[in-house]
């Protein structure tokens, strides 16, 4: 049972990942939204250096009704972003 559970949150999340409408807002962006809509919890927020080494990123974790599915985003660290995360209140 608990196997057919997690393929249909793995199905929901592959799900959320595909775009709805053009949009000129970073796809990151759209996604933690579509995520959220979906039932998806913000659990851990973490502001991390980039890559590059040129700015920072978020490192956000989402959960969904089940304590053991997870997923990680990626987000650059701009002010939309900040403001949904703030908005939120994970900081």
């Amino acid at each position: 049972m608990m196997l057919n559970s997690s393929s249909r949150l793995t199905q929901m999340w592959t799900a959320v990942q595909e775009p709805f409408t053009p949009a000129y807002v970073p796809n990151s962006y759209l996604l933690l939204l579509s995520a959220l809509k979906d039932g998806w919890l913000v659990n851990h927020v973490e502001l991390v250096p980039s890559w590059d080494q040129h700015g920072f990123i978020y490192l956000v974790t989402l959960r969904h009704h089940q304590p053991d599915f997870a997923q990680r985003l990626v987000l650059p660290q701009n002010a939309l972003i900040e403001e949904l995360l703030t908005e939120l209140k994970v900081f």
